[in-house]
This record gives C-alpha cells, structure tokens and sequence, in this order.
C-alpha cells in the first residue's frame, strides 16, 4: 500500500481548519474581490499588531496569521476566488477575536506593555534581529504570567522592564545610526584602515559617541541628536574619501579629503592657480609653458568636481535606499540605482482591472515614495505604467499610460519640486514571465525613474 506524504503547510492548514470549528468567519467589507479582501485583513492585522495583541493573543493572533499567510499564497497560485475569500474571512475572525482576549488579560500586564511598546515606538521592528530578540522576551513575559492570568511578581517586572528598555535602546540606535554602521562596515571591508586611517578613526569614534549617547537618554532627541549629526557627519566624510580613493587609485587620503571639501576645497585650488601664474611669470617662463600648467590644472579641477559629484550623487542614493528600507516593505516597493538614476518600483498600487483610479489605500505608499524623492534634490521623475500581457497591445498601452498619467498627476499634486513626465509601456517591457499569475502580477507595476540636480 502506497504512503501519502503531505506537504508541512497542508497538514498546519489541516490542524487549524480542526481548531478553529469554534470561530464564525467575519464579515469582509471588500465584498468578492480577493486582493481588496487580503489588504482588508493585512490592515486589520497591523492595527492588531500595533495594540500588541501578538504578545497579548498569541495563539489566535498566529492562526490568524497562517489564514492570512494561506489567502496570499492562494492569490499568487491563482485559487478560487471563493477559497482566498474563506482562508481571509477567518483570518480576520482570529485577529478579531485576539483583540477580544487581549482586552481581557491587558489588566495584568498594563504597565509591563507599555515598556514594550515604547520599544516598538522606536522602531524595533525595522531590525530582524531585535524581533527576534522582542520575541524572547515575550516568551519570558508570557511564562512569569502564566499566558497572562497572573499579575507579575516585582522582582519578575523590574527585570523583564529592563529588557524592553534596552531593546527601546537597541531600536532608537539602529534607527538612528544603522546606515553609518553598514557605512563603516563597508570601509572596513574596502581596507579602509589602510587606505583612509584617521577618517575611519574619526567616523569610529564619533559613531561610538552618538551611540553611548542615545544608550543615556533613548526617550531624548534633543540630548542625542547632535552627537548624532556629528556621527553622520563624520561617516559621509569617511564614505566620500573612500570613494575618491577606491576611484583614483593610489590617491592618498589627506588628497582625498581635500577633494572632498567640495566649495572650500575648489576654492583653495582655484587660488593656487593664480600663484602658480605669478610664479611663472617671475621665472620668465613662455606663455605656452603657462598655458600647458593651466590646462592640466584645470583638467585636475574638472576631474575632482566630477569626482565629488559622483560621490555626492551617490551617497544621497545610499540615503534614499536606507531610508526607503525603513518606510517601505519588500512588498510594496522596490528601490534600487540603475545607473546615475535611482528607481522607485512599486508593486502594489493595486489598480482594479482595466481601471487607472488610485485606490485610496495606495496613495500612502506613493506619498512614501515622494517623500523619499523629494529629499534627495529630484530634477525629474519619468513616472512608466507597465502591464501583464493580458488583453491587446492596444488596450494595455492606453491602460498603463492612463495608469502612469493618474500617478503622475497624484505625484504633482503632493509638490515635490521636480518635474514629472509619464510614459506607458503596455505589456512590452515585461520583468517576470507572463505564463502564471504571479509572474503577470510582478509586471503589472509602476516605476518611478528618478534624475537627480548634480
């Protein structure tokens, strides 16, 4: 007799359709439309996330997840409307019903909850490894009240206060100097200590600083902030020079910071151009001899300012990219530099079919995106409307055109300051295979191209 093997998530969708005889499905305002019915209850698992009912409701927060987790997973294998329906239906029954027993046991963990969420006010979940760590931390709250039918002992809070607090610290940090950290990473790997030693010292001891700073006083901006400029300060000057230098080869690093000076520096060389004519002059050299120093004077200036430009141009990108993986998920966005251009793709402007309308719960992830833009000094956005190869070349070209115009237009009215340009591609510039609904799902899509002032 032949054994059936079944794959792990069909026998936990098993289990769960066992345990969850009990739960009525709930209502979905989004009617029979499944995309608008997942966002419903994604929505719904945010704010439930945001009032910590993960920790407070664990059990039916995590059925509700694996519900939500199997609506999705039905969207991308295109399964019937009706199944991705159910699976979001009960999804969003389980995260109601977390928030009916999270009401229940917040009275014997009121104020330990509220340790942890000044730790998520601080940007906790932006750091895969604090999770993790929160999680730990959950567990412990959860056994010392027994999954919150006691209240803590003091002994028990003061300690599990403490560690929220230091993870409210460790999340005020990453927020605050992840970006200088990866950026001293990086020089380190790039030899930086050989190559640029007392930028790297000075970036080093300046982000250490601002670090022991935020670990004072996490709660105060005001106390911490200008170590933190000084930090950020010093790291951009330690990620130019390396630039130069990794760009010229050879160039040693009191060069590189002089390059890097930008107008004082241009400036200081400029003046030495007039002493070398005035020396020239004095010696009786030819005016052909002068002209050939000047030139190649020159020719160094104009290669230093291409130099800073680059590098200018490239750390805002470096910024733009860091401050996009904070605001924006995997899901909804993806921004990377193609070229001198950084490109904003956003995944899930969710149009309805064969309509070009923003939904409203859209337009938050565009406003993102140009809040993003609009800090890096933007010349020009190139706004593409892209398409799956559903339907006529015909069609889809006018579709994704009135798709990229309707952004564009949202776009102008937020004032960004730059200009605005759209272009619709239709189906022909496909990223993924039209052959299955997830392929076709990742080329229906809205790029924003981005020019940045040099």
């Amino acid at each position: 007799m032949k054994t059936l093997i079944y794959p792990l998530w069909f026998i936990t969708i098993i289990v769960m359709l066992a345990s969850c005889s009990g739960i009525k499905k709930a209502e979905l305002t989004a009617g029979n439309d499944p995309e608008k019915a997942i966002a419903e209850v994604m929505q719904v698992m945010l704010v439930a996330q945001q009032n910590q009912h993960d920790v407070l409701a664990d059990e039916e927060f995590s059925q509700g997840l694996v519900y939500l987790d199997e609506a999705k997973r039905g969207a991308g294998r295109g399964d019937l409307p009706e199944t991705i329906l159910d699976n979001a239906a009960i999804a969003k029954a389980f995260f109601e019903h977390a928030g009916k027993t999270a009401k229940a046991r917040e009275s014997f963990s009121s104020r330990i909850i509220a340790s942890r969420a000044a730790a998520l006010s601080a940007g906790l979940r932006k750091s895969d490894v604090l999770v993790s760590s929160m999680m730990a931390v959950d567990d412990e709250l959860k056994s010392e009240t027994k999954q919150f039918s006691r209240s803590l002992m003091p002994e028990d809070f003061a300690g599990l206060q403490k560690q929220y607090l230091d993870l409210e610290t460790r999340a005020v940090q990453f927020s605050k100097l992840n970006g200088a950290s990866k950026t001293i990473s990086q020089a380190l790997e790039n030899d930086a200590d050989d190559l640029a030693p007392k930028s790297l010292r000075t970036a080093s001891l300046d982000y250490e600083a601002a670090m022991n700073m935020i670990a004072q006083s996490p709660r105060s901006p005001e106390i911490y902030n200008k170590s933190v400029d000084v930090a950020l300060g010093s790291v951009t000057q330690l990620f130019d020079v390396m630039n130069v230098i990794l760009d010229a080869n050879g160039t040693p690093e009191n060069i590189a910071v002089q390059i890097v000076k930008q107008k004082q520096a241009l400036g200081k060389l400029n003046s030495n151009v007039g002493k070398l004519e005035a020396n020239l002059k004095s010696a009786n050299q030819t005016l052909q001899e002068k002209d050939d120093v000047l030139k190649r004077t020159k020719g160094v200036l104009k290669t230093q300012e291409e130099q800073l430009a680059r590098a200018s141009t490239q750390v805002r990108f470096q910024q733009a990219m860091d401050e996009a993986r904070k605001v924006l998920s995997p899901d909804d966005a993806l921004v990377y530099q193609q070229g001198n251009k950084l490109v904003f793709r956003l995944k899930r402007i969710n149009f309805q079919s064969g309509a070009a309308e923003i939904p409203e719960f859209s337009k938050l992830l565009i406003a993102k995106a140009n809040a993003i833009i609009k800090n890096l000094d933007a010349e020009k956005v190139v706004v593409q409307g892209h398409t799956d190869s559903i339907g006529s070349t015909t069609i889809n070209k006018r579709l994704s055109t009135e798709r990229a115009t309707a952004v564009a237009n949202y776009i102008f009215s937020l004032s960004g300051g730059y200009k605005i340009q759209y272009v619709g591609f239709g189906e022909s510039h496909p990223i993924s295979s039209n052959e299955t609904a997830a392929g076709r799902a990742t080329n229906r899509r809205v790029d924003l191209v981005v020019s940045v002032k040099q």
